[in-house]
Formats: C-alpha cells, sequence, structure tokens
C-alpha cells in the first residue's frame, strides 16, 4: 500500500515538472489555457487526487475591504481610520468639484478690533439705569452682553465705530479711535466697573469689510462680509443681525484673549516672588517663609486656578449662547484658535502645577520642622522628668540632704 501512494506521487511530481516545462515554453498563453504548471504545487497534487484538499478556511482569499479591516482593529484605531478616510474623500470630492477661490484683495490700511479687559466684571444692569449709554444700544445673548454704538453713534451700517460690553469685564471696540475708546470708557463704563484690574488686558486683530466673502477668520484677519449659505439659509432673522450675531462671536473670542492675558500677568507676577525660594532654600537650608506667609501664598495660587478653570466665566467652557448655533460657534472657536486660547490655558495650568508643587514641599519642609521641634521639646520634658524621679526617691542627693548628713558624719 505505501508503495503504491510512492509511486503515485512520483508519477504526479513527474507530470507537474513536465507541465511547468511545457508552461514556460508558451508565456503568452491566456488564464483561460493556462497550464496546471501556473497553480502552486498543493493545487496540482489536489486536482491528481495525491493530496487531500485543504479547508476552506485555510485557502488565501481575496483581501478583506476597509471596512473589514476595521472591524478587526481597536475601536480608537478603527475610529480614527474611518475619520480620516472620510475626511480624504471629502478633500477629493471638494477639489473634483470646484477649484479653489482666487485669495480677496485686502487692503494694506486696516481698522482694528481692540479687547480691553478692565475689571474683574460690569454691573450692565446699573449702566443700563444709568442714562449714559448713547442711543442705538441693545441687549444681547441674554443680557450678558450690550451692543453699543460708539460716541458719537455711527450711521454706518455695518457697525463701525461700535463696541460690545461683557458682564465679564471686558468691552470690545470695533473701528473705534484711541479717543472714542478712551471716552467710551471714562463717560460710560468707569463707574460700572467692580474689582478693577490694576493694568488692563488686551488683545487686538485687524479686519477688513469684503461684501462679496464671507464673514470668517483667516489667520489673524477678520473677514466682515456676508453670513455663510447654510446660516443664512437656516437663520430667519436679516443680514443685519445676522452679521451682528457673528460680530458678537467673534468679540467674545477676543475678550476672552484679553481676559486671559491678565490672569497671564498675574501670574508672571506670582512666579517673580517665588522665584527665587528654591535658591534661597538651597543656600540657607531653611524654608524662606514663615508658616502664614506660606499659607497665603496657597491662597492667591488656589484662587487663581479657580479663577481660570472653574468660576462661571472661565476659560475652558464655550458660552451657553452657542450650543444651538453652530455658525456661532465656529466663528468663536476660529477667534479662540487663531489667539491659541487654548494652548495658553494649558501653559497658565502647567505653571500653576509647578508652584502648586513648590509650595507643597515647601509646606512639607515646615511641617518636618515642626514635628522635629516637637520632638525635641518632648525629649527635653522626659529628661526633666526622670531628673525629678531620680531626686524624688533620693537616688541623687540633694544640698540639703548633704547638710543634714554633714553632723553625721563628723
Amino acid at each position: 500500500m505505501l508503495r503504491h501512494h510512492l509511486v503515485r506521487l512520483a508519477t504526479g511530481a513527474r507530470a507537474f515538472s513536465q507541465a511547468s516545462a511545457a508552461a514556460a515554453r508558451a508565456p503568452h498563453a491566456t488564464k483561460s489555457k493556462a497550464q496546471p504548471g501556473a497553480s502552486t504545487l498543493r493545487q496540482f497534487l489536489e486536482a491528481r487526487g495525491l493530496l487531500a484538499p485543504a479547508p476552506a478556511d485555510a485557502r488565501p482569499g481575496a483581501p478583506a475591504s476597509a471596512a473589514q479591516r476595521r472591524a478587526r482593529l481597536p475601536s480608537a484605531k478603527a475610529k480614527a481610520l474611518a475619520l480620516e478616510s472620510r475626511a480624504l474623500r471629502e478633500q477629493v470630492a471638494s477639489q473634483g468639484d470646484e477649484a479653489p477661490a482666487p485669495a480677496p484683495a485686502v487692503p494694506t490700511d486696516l481698522p482694528e478690533i481692540a479687547a480691553l479687559a478692565t475689571a474683574r466684571s460690569y454691573d450692565l444692569d446699573a449702566l443700563v439705569r444709568s442714562g449714559r449709554l448713547p442711543r442705538g444700544w441693545q441687549w444681547l445673548e441674554d443680557r450678558e452682553a450690550l451692543y453699543v454704538p460708539a460716541p458719537p453713534a455711527s450711521s454706518d451700517a455695518l457697525g463701525m465705530g461700535s463696541a460690545f460690553l461683557f458682564r465679564a469685564g471686558c468691552y470690545v471696540a470695533w473701528g473705534m479711535a484711541p479717543e472714542q475708546k478712551a471716552a467710551l470708557h471714562r463717560d460710560v463704563i468707569a463707574g460700572v466697573e467692580e474689582l478693577p484690574y490694576d493694568v488692563a488686558g488686551d488683545e487686538a486683530m485687524e479686519f477688513v469689510h469684503l461684501p462679496a466673502e464671507p464673514t470668517r477668520v483667516v489667520g489673524d484677519l477678520v473677514v466682515v462680509g456676508q453670513p455663510s449659505r447654510e446660516w443664512a439659509g437656516r437663520a430667519r432673522a436679516d443680514a443685519s443681525t445676522q452679521l451682528l450675531r457673528a460680530r458678537l462671536a467673534i468679540s467674545q473670542g477676543l475678550a476672552a484673549s484679553a481676559r486671559l492675558s491678565v490672569q497671564e500677568a498675574v501670574l508672571a507676577q506670582y512666579l517673580r516672588s517665588v522665584s527665587l525660594m528654591p535658591e534661597q532654600l538651597e543656600q540657607n537650608g531653611k524654608v524662606p517663609l514663615p508658616r502664614r506667609a506660606l499659607i497665603r501664598k496657597m491662597g492667591t495660587l488656589l484662587r487663581l486656578r479657580q479663577h481660570l478653570n472653574l468660576d462661571r466665566d472661565n476659560f475652558l467652557d464655550d458660552p451657553e449662547l452657542y450650543w444651538d448655533n453652530s455658525h456661532m460657534e465656529a466663528l468663536y472657536r476660529h477667534t479662540c484658535e487663531a489667539l491659541d486660547i487654548r494652548p495658553r490655558i494649558e501653559s497658565l495650568n502647567a505653571k500653576l502645577n509647578h508652584c502648586e508643587h513648590l509650595l507643597e514641599v515647601l509646606r512639607a519642609l515646615l511641617t518636618e520642622e515642626s514635628s522635629h521641634r516637637m520632638e525635641l521639646i518632648i525629649i527635653y520634658l522626659i529628661a526633666f522628668e526622670v531628673g525629678m524621679a531620680l531626686v524624688s526617691h533620693e537616688y541623687v542627693p540633694t544640698p540639703l540632704a548633704v547638710w543634714h548628713a554633714l553632723p553625721s558624719l563628723t
């Protein structure tokens, strides 16, 4: 039986070699007329009945589709691949459908959007009651902001020479001259400032009016034009109201940057006050601050962190107005991206973490020093108690006992 199988195997191998040679002599044969030499040895032997067929799932099949490959990946990687392929398809489709629009011509001398953070907050209700607002003002964003034409009020439909006042203690002036901004702060805002800053925070961007272009942020330039087609199709307000909302979103991004610059200045001053402590600790070998001063430093640090991350007007949360207005949210976020709001917040938090670690080390050293002093006091008390016990039990003669013992010795 074994000999019979060996003979069949040898015969099959010889036939395979002959077929391979024939296939080599006919290189231009089509696939439909290809000899067995074009297949693998295993397929040839299976066709001749000399080898048992392999299971179907073990045979090599066609390459898996993209969806099947992503199904075998972890969910995060699969999602990244799906987003990447989707972005690529959209990019190819957009390139095939329409050519990129030419860059608009921009004049060299451009007006400015200036944001100034002068106080912790503004009492806008008191400002409205005071009657100091110029004509044409209006509430915006659920009474969280005021739109104010500059004194004297401009008749320009684009709102040139106007300002937005925010409860968070910042105002943003569009196209106003320096004397107009000074008059606005002196005559309108100064009386309603709560906890004014010693040094105001500021931020500025240039803007240009291009009626044929959509309103957007391009780098460090704000293009004021028409609303986007998507927003114009869904919004029911007129073009002037839509443009006012777009400028409000951009103004809030600038206001956030101005308020953040105040926090950066305060933290820079705080860092200067603690920057020499490691060197003093190295030179003197003792904590350079008493306990009360160290606790006050920690309180200042916690206040800075709370105002940056947890307060009502913190820098991490988007305004609630944009939750149901994607176009305003996009303008606000593009403005924040142009002004590097997120990296600056991360940098501030990293510096706060460093200061917190430094103060924790100093506090631990003070605690250790206090514990060492308490240990010494306890040791002194124990030694005193032992000495008193020795004297009271007359293990150590007192001078009075020696005096009484002298007559008996003589």
